[in-house]
């Protein structure tokens, strides 16, 4: 038996909940379909015309029933923890429950529970209006309030849906104006009902101003959003202009009208679920332009009839010149409103294609080679609203270059270049997706040619740099061996010399071989200093018992002591400074070094300050004193061997060593260094 503890158990409860709860809502949406369904054969047993259907708007409540039940459900299955799919699903049902009790309750002969049937159709329409108005828009599109600031907004909310409920289930008049056969049980007397109907009212105010208001806060959050954001924000304002629009065309059915206001919880259930998918913002982009379009054709030959009307007396060369206008107009007018829809949904950006096509002009300028993966999975998960996208070049694990987060399905592209494979390409799959939309599909393969040229030079920029670090690695290590047996060889071996000398000097007595001897004394002794030098010169010993930080400042106290006080040398550096390899360590002291001599010799400085610090990968060295500046020459800084020393060190290492004269006068030297060398 397997022991369980309270976190498995928590685990598994919160599990069973969250199925529990999915399973709801998808038979609350099931039932709202059948009660549809069941209106609709009603409907036809008791012989009512389509045209009454549609006038008593029992064709928009079936259709919004539909829509609010299954787009309820399914939000709410993928996310059962979402308010605003609960409040669909109670929108599905109201409006479903309100339809079918209309028809039932018109049977006849009555059928059982016709009265309660009849309570249904007349009551229930109102409630799922005031849910409607009052939540929406505060909880879209996540199902939450978007700050505590707006959560009074959701009381107020509450309240006028509580109270708009309780004064419209107890007033008799709904019941009596339509179905007046039947009475409500829960009625107060009449005499209260200017009362409750004043009630209702107010309530369905302040359920619109709570509506108004929270879309307020949606088109400021517009504004301010960005990317995938600032789409999904923008779904919600589709089937305003959708529904709209729909009122334009001469519909005698009505039928239009009820099918574009049930594409409302549709559009906010992609913006809730499905926000990513690249074909449903390609949706969302062309639906604001053909919608935009629409409106402006209609206004231009709006205007010219109207003006033919008044000026020439009569409409038809108004509509020839309309006709005109918008033929010659019409492209032009479409490819402005596209770029404006597009920087209203993409914040700035262009239609995905667009982006993509761009990638070669990003490439093709004068960057760093580090810059180049990055660019390209940025590009191309920005492009196709992907979350997540990578670059693994061929012969390494873990990727070059990454963005975003790894999303639970990944698909694998190859990169390739002169028919050999450089790598591939990472690209993670958007929710609810199994695999990839076929045109997403041959963008990407088209996408993956390009890169693979690209993603081939920074393979290549990467072996030559792990090639120099491996001669630099190797010239280090042989600087070691020879330090090694200049220290332990030849220094002792000049040691012994020069002490034997000097014994066979004291034991000679004679001036003229004592003095011959004391003179090769000098010259061994001398030599001794040269290898010395030589040991120090091939890895300074300070840095190998004090570290960089504490050999700097113990050469700058020297440094200080030999100009007799009036140079003062601080080092500064933060006290988690990495670890440094040696050839890091080394050019560093030897840079630092360099410019604290150039500084003692030639600036005549009172001040000089060293600043070391690490970020970003890179190891930077700010050396600046007070001096009198350093030379220039046809404005540049003339260099010397010193400076050309310290800037070919820096560039071995993949830094940089610039010198230039420091704000407020003196010298300022700034070295870049490669942490990992």
């Amino acid at each position: 038996m397997i022991p369980t503890g309270p976190a498995t158990v928590t685990a598994s409860a919160d599990t069973g909940r969250r199925a529990a709860r999915s399973t709801a809502a998808v038979a609350l949406g099931v039932a709202a379909v059948v009660e549809v369904l069941l209106w609709a054969v009603l409907a036809w047993v008791n012989g009512q015309a389509p045209a009454r259907l549609v006038a008593e708007n029992e064709v928009t409540g079936a259709v919004v029933a539909v829509s609010f039940g299954v787009v309820g459900a399914l939000v709410v299955r993928g996310r059962p923890g979402h308010v605003l799919g609960w409040i669909f699903v109670a929108e599905g049902q109201l409006q479903g429950l309100c339809v079918l009790g209309a028809e039932y309750a018109q049977r006849t002969p009555p059928l059982p529970l016709a009265g309660v049937a009849a309570f249904f159709g007349a009551y229930v329409w109102f409630p799922g209006i005031l849910l409607a108005a009052a939540f929406i828009t505060p909880l879209f599109p996540d199902g939450r309030a978007a700050s505590p600031r707006w959560r009074p907004l959701l009381w107020l909310g509450g309240a006028a849906v509580t109270c708009g409920t309780a004064a419209i289930v107890v007033s008799d008049a709904p019941m009596r104006d339509t179905f007046p056969q039947w009475t409500d049980p829960l009625a107060l007397p009449r005499a209260a009902e200017t009362a409750l109907g004043a009630v209702a009212v107010a309530s369905a105010l302040v359920a619109a101003a709570c509506a108004l208001v929270g879309a307020a806060g949606l088109v400021l959050r517009l504004r301010r959003a960005a990317g995938p954001e600032r789409r999904r924000i923008g779904w919600f304002f589709v089937p305003f202009l959708v529904g709209a629009l729909a009122q334009l065309p001469q519909d005698d059915t009505g039928l239009l009208p009820a099918v574009a206001w049930g594409f409302f919880p549709v559009a906010l259930g992609v913006a809730t679920v499905g926000h990513g998918l690249f074909g449903a913002d390609r949706l969302l982009s062309r639906t604001l332009v053909y919608v935009a379009l629409t409106v402006l054709v209609a206004g231009v030959f709006g205007l010219f009839i109207g003006l033919a009307s008044n000026v020439l007396g009569g409409g038809g060369t108004g509509a020839v010149a309309a006709a005109v206008v918008i033929a010659l107009g019409l492209s032009p007018a479409r490819a402005l409103v596209q770029r404006g829809i597009d920087r209203l949904l993409y914040g700035g950006s262009r239609d995905p294609y667009a982006v993509i096509a761009d990638l070669g002009r990003q490439l093709s300028a004068a960057i760093a080679p580090d810059e180049v993966l990055p660019i390209i999975v940025r590009t191309v998960a920005a492009g196709l609203r992907l979350p997540y996208a990578a670059v693994t070049l061929a012969g390494e694990e873990t990727p070059a270059s990454r963005y975003g987060e790894p999303a639970a399905g990944l698909v694998d592209l190859p990169l390739r270049h002169a028919g050999q494979e450089v790598g591939r390409l990472t690209i993670g799959l958007r929710e609810g997706q199994r695999r990839l939309d076929p045109a997403d599909e041959r963008l990407l393969h088209d996408f993956a040619r390009h890169a693979g040229a690209a993603a081939d030079g920074v393979r290549l920029t990467r072996d030559l740099r792990r090639s120099r670090d491996r001669v630099l690695a190797a010239r280090e290590e042989e600087r070691h061996r020879i330090r090694r047996d200049l220290h332990d060889g030849l220094g002792p071996t000049l040691a012994g010399v020069a002490l034997g000398l000097g014994a066979a000097r004291r034991a000679v007595g004679a001036e003229g071989p004592a003095e011959l001897l004391g003179r090769l004394e000098s010259e061994v002794l001398g030599g001794l200093d040269e290898v010395r030098r030589l040991v120090a010169d091939l890895h300074p010993a300070g840095l190998a018992d004090l570290g960089l930080v504490a050999a700097l400042r113990r050469h700058a106290e020297t440094l200080s002591a030999h100009a007799g006080g009036a140079l003062t040398i601080t080092v500064t550096a933060p006290a988690d400074l990495p670890p440094l390899v040696p050839a890091v360590e080394v050019a560093a002291y030897r840079i630092t070094l360099e410019a604290l001599t150039n500084v003692a010799r030639h600036a005549a400085a009172r001040t000089c300050a060293v600043d070391i610090a690490a970020e970003s990968g890179l190891l930077r060295l700010a050396v600046r004193d007070d001096g009198v500046g350093v030379g220039m020459e046809r404005g540049r800084p003339r260099r010397g061997i010193g400076l050309r020393s310290m800037a070919e060190r820096a560039a071995e290492l993949g830094g940089a060593c610039e010198v230039g004269p420091a704000d407020g006068g003196g010298t300022l030297v700034l070295a870049t260094l490669r942490l990992e060398g």
